[in-house]
């Protein structure tokens, strides 16, 4: 699965992603780093990137948008943990062509 992690989304779901075999690609290497949300969204759907983000902003462009998105609504430091507990479950949703997937700190919503 390729995708693209905000500069919010720690370092340790990068590394998460990348040992599940994903092509996990970090906003703070591919462009400025203070790129505004509409050039994140823009690289990610130019690239078929899934966005993974915290920020409530473009989290909600990118729902306005229908870009593929996991919108991480958990605190930084449990969001590795949660992604890895349910990170089969997000996937065969994204497969599905789910365009918006919530993690929370007790469940995951797949809209």
């Amino acid at each position: 699965m390729d995708c693209l992690l905000d500069n919010n989304v720690p370092r340790s779901v990068t590394h998460l992603l990348r040992d599940r075999a994903w092509d996990a690609i970090e906003v703070r290497d591919a462009l400025a780093p203070d790129a505004p949300d509409a050039e994140v969204l823009a690289y990610a759907r130019v690239t078929g990137r899934v966005l993974i983000t915290h920020d409530r902003g473009l989290a909600r462009r990118a729902r306005a948008e229908g870009h593929p998105l996991v919108w991480l609504r958990t605190a930084e430091t449990e969001d590795r943990d949660r992604l890895a507990s349910e990170l089969h479950e997000i996937e065969v949703a994204l497969d599905r062509g789910v365009a918006e997937i919530q993690v929370l700190k007790h469940e995951v919503r797949i809209l």
